[in-house]
Formats: C-alpha cells, sequence, structure tokens
C-alpha cells in the first residue's frame, strides 16, 4: 500500500497534512518532499491528520520528530487530529506524545487555533 498526501493551507502559515495509507521505508522520500518546503520560518502550526494512516514506521517517526523540531524551534506548534490506535501505540512507546497536543477533529482543532488567534489579537490592542 502507499501513502497519499494532501497539504491544505487554511489560512497563512497553517496547515493540515492528510496522511492517509502507509508512511514507512518506500514511502517517506515522497513525505518529506512534500512536508520541506513548510519547513519554514513563517509556518505557525502544521496538523497531521492520520484518520486514515494504517501504519508509521520509524522512518515516518522521523519525518514528525523532523518537522516538530523545526516548527517548534521557530515557535510554532505541531498537532496531530484523529490518530488511529495502532499509531498512538507506536507514539507512545516512542514517547513521542509528551508535549505534542492531540484533537480528535479538524473543527476541535480550529476552535483551538481560534481561540489562539483571538488571544494574539486581544494583546495587541
Amino acid at each position: 500500500m502507499s501513502l497519499i498526501m494532501n497539504i491544505v493551507n487554511r489560512m497563512p502559515g497553517y496547515y493540515v497534512v492528510t496522511l492517509n495509507g502507509r508512511l514507512d521505508g518506500t514511502t517517506c522520500a515522497d513525505c518529506e518532499a512534500k512536508i520541506n518546503p513548510l519547513l519554514i520560518p513563517e509556518t505557525r502550526a502544521i496538523m497531521f491528520d492520520m484518520s486514515n494512516l494504517d501504519y508509521i514506521s520509524s522512518m515516518g517517526l522521523r519525518i514528525v520528530i523532523k518537522t516538530r523540531k523545526f516548527i517548534e524551534g521557530n515557535g510554532g506548534s505541531i498537532h496531530i487530529i484523529n490518530m488511529q490506535p495502532q499509531i498512538e501505540k507506536v507514539f507512545v512507546i516512542s514517547n513521542l506524545l509528551h508535549g505534542m497536543t492531540l484533537f480528535a477533529s479538524v473543527k476541535e482543532a480550529d476552535d483551538y487555533f481560534d481561540t489562539i488567534q483571538k488571544k494574539v489579537l486581544a494583546s495587541l490592542q
């Protein structure tokens, strides 16, 4: 099985990366090539939608770790929505969930982002 990716720019600097299929040694190079253009200081948040991700290998974890390190290093954040139980187990075993926000749906994440942006705008007034 392959990996199908979709990247949506929800608003400037905020992206949703949908992963469908397997993120493993065979598919990681393509995934990384599509994510690398997002690794710029202007990116404030990346939300990984894993609702249809069936499998993740250590190579897939490396991509998430690299993305997280860059984005958080520039003051941004990484979020995960719709994580499947088997994928969550891999993240737990790898101790990668610490400090990462998980959301049950896009709506829940959007509500969270909306609240954050309103707070920032209010602090500028």
